[in-house]
């Protein structure tokens, strides 16, 4: 009997497809371990050519791939075309495939657990940029940011819950989950699925942020697929220079960053390395990135961060400010959006605390804590909406 599978050929051949990226194997390369043309490759990948149940499991095996979730016609799916970097050295490659194999796991988990639910896909709500080869990137980004910046009525103070405005104003989802030390972040868009973001969750807050803004970034620009950023990478590319620069400004507009240093020095009587912590608390941001954008704005000295550094300033020294200021903790990574998710299926019976761990590639502990808190002992009696 012929195999004949219930998922669509155009849908099988766009999984297929992604699948084969992930592994990081040009069709030609597919093409010759399987023993066939690479317009077959191509013809089945394009959703041309029917595949045979042999043909499947040959491919699934060479992917690495589930033919289970290749199959699956009844969960919807967001994968997304993988831009894996040329530059990227040798002991980088896997970890770029792991993260990029995360992603896209939550970003199918998430889009799932809204039909689950029956909550409509957020509609990624950004103002669009076309990058223009014309005129500084600097000025394109700051304009951007500024753009966003009025777009969310933030005006020109700090932002202080930069995932809750990207989740529940600008439609992105965002996660942070524990990532090879290297990595920073990562971004997914498709006019289809929308936006995701996956941030490092072994950085320090004030790293998490910037990394946020500058995935961020991508939205703006609607580059679609997804792509893999790594720490302290020298940015080549056009596109990701801008994103790099457009995180600094979304989160330190140049006017704020030059009236907090004037105050702090009008105040203080001279601007000191504590009164740089200070501002990094103020605009929640890593002391690299706060001196780097004061650097940018000729407020500081070429070399500054490097000197400070050399010098041993460190994270210890910014909590001690902290300390002394009492600022609030870290806040949850279980971002608010995914959680009323995750608690209307499991308060529905439709998945358990262990299939919403694996689904969010979460600790079962972190979720139970999570399930556990805001949404019992009364929290749910209902109240009528007047209309």
């Amino acid at each position: 009997m012929e195999f004949e599978p219930k998922v669509r050929p155009e849908v099988l051949g766009a999984r297929l497809k992604a699948a084969r990226t992930m592994s990081r194997l040009t069709q030609e390369a597919a093409a010759n371990a399987l023993g066939m043309a690479r317009t077959t490759v191509v013809a089945i990948e394009a959703g041309k050519r029917q595949v045979s149940m042999d043909e499947l499991r040959a491919m699934a095996g060479l992917y690495g791939a589930s033919e289970i979730d290749l199959l699956d016609d009844g969960a919807a799916h967001a994968e997304m075309q993988v831009q894996f970097r040329s530059s990227v050295p040798q002991h980088g490659v896997d970890d770029e495939a792991l993260v990029a194999s995360m992603l896209n796991r939550l970003a199918t988990s998430v889009v799932q657990l809204e039909a689950l639910v029956g909550m409509p896909p957020p509609r990624v709500d950004v103002p669009f940029v076309s990058l223009s080869r014309e005129g500084p990137i600097e000025q394109q980004a700051e304009d951007a940011a500024l753009a966003v910046r009025a777009r969310l009525g933030l005006g020109m103070g700090p932002i202080q819950d930069l995932n809750a405005l990207l989740e529940s104003e600008l439609g992105l989802r965002v996660f942070e989950r524990p990532l090879p030390s290297r990595i920073s972040g990562a971004m997914a868009f498709s006019e289809s699925a929308g936006g995701f973001v996956l941030v490092n969750l072994k950085h320090p807050i004030y790293r998490r942020r910037v990394t946020a803004a500058h995935e961020l970034a991508h939205a703006v620009l609607r580059s679609t697929g997804l792509m893999v950023h790594f720490e302290d990478e020298s940015y080549e590319d056009r596109e990701e220079r801008f994103c790099d620069v457009f995180g600094s400004c979304l989160l330190m507009p140049a006017a704020s960053v030059r009236k907090k240093a004037a105050e702090l020095k009008r105040l203080v009587g001279r601007f000191t390395v504590r009164e740089l912590l200070t501002m990094t608390l103020y605009f929640n941001v890593s002391m690299e990135a706060l001196v780097r954008r004061m650097v940018a704005l000729k407020l500081l000295a070429q070399g500054t961060f490097e000197r400070l550094k050399a010098d041993g300033l460190s994270l210890k020294h910014q909590a001690a400010v902290r300390g002394e200021l009492g600022l609030s903790p870290e806040p949850p990574s279980f971002t608010a959006r995914t959680m009323l998710l995750a608690a209307a299926a499991h308060e529905r019976e439709l998945l358990t605390e262990q299939q919403i761990a694996s689904m969010l590639e979460l600790d079962l502990l972190t979720v139970r804590k999570a399930l556990g808190e805001d949404y019992n002992g009364g929290q749910g009696k209902a109240l009528e909406l007047v209309s």
